[in-house]
């Protein structure tokens, strides 16, 4: 079975609690323990959105969109058109859900597939690969066509090699998910930059990521 179809499979059984993470209405012992071993998330979603304003007027493509929190907060914040692709079914129609509820369905087009096979348009002004990088065998094919489509900002997170919590995170992966996990120390994720051509750029150290802020 290919890294990428376990994924898939992963996300599309999973789709539903990893959405609900972006969620404020949870029980106690639920929102102990996002903030404890998903805080991070909550954490790079405002960074992100702290780094691309101003949003109005412009596009931005989200590789590996899920349920498309970050393209729905692209949309509400004046993004003229958002693009998330993703390969598990399921985000995608969770997606699609929420930007109907939100009324900003004409401004995001959510996509099945894989990157970068389904985007063939561009460019973008901005782009974005959050938590993604987790779960992906060759990152630099992806990273390099991302900056040939991006024309402004690039953010991407990797996941660090050498945290507390990582140990159980690989565990829990490995023998309950049954997912491939793929981690990162910062010269990995500084020489897999250089080699697809990002050269500059500010690597942020949080929590259990690197986020990278490039500009193209």
């Amino acid at each position: 079975m290919s890294v990428e179809h376990q994924v898939r499979v992963h996300f599309a059984a999973d789709a539903d609690r990893f959405d609900a993470i972006y969620e404020d209405q949870k029980s106690a012992f639920a929102r102990w323990i996002d903030n404890v071993w998903r805080g991070v998330v909550r954490r790079r979603f405002d960074l992100t959105l702290e780094r691309l304003a101003p949003l109005k007027g412009k596009t931005v493509l989200d590789v590996g969109c899920g349920s498309g929190r970050y393209c729905l907060a692209y949309a509400q914040q004046g993004a003229a058109k958002v693009v998330g692709v993703d390969f598990a079914a399921p985000m995608i129609e969770l997606a699609k859900k929420h930007a109907a509820r939100l009324g900003v369905e004409r401004q995001c087009e959510f996509r099945v597939g894989t990157f970068p096979q389904a985007v063939p348009d561009g460019p973008f002004d901005a782009s974005t690969a959050m938590g993604f990088f987790d779960y992906v065998e060759e990152p630099i094919p992806i990273i390099r066509r991302m900056r040939e489509l991006t024309q402004e900002t690039m953010v991407l997170s990797f996941p660090k090699a050498v945290e507390w919590r990582i140990p159980i995170r690989w565990l829990r992966f490995k023998l309950v998910n049954k997912c491939p996990l793929f981690l990162y120390t910062e010269s990995k994720v500084r020489k897999m930059l250089a080699t697809a051509g990002v050269t500059r750029y500010e690597l942020i150290k949080m929590d259990r990521d690197y986020i990278v802020i490039a500009h193209v």
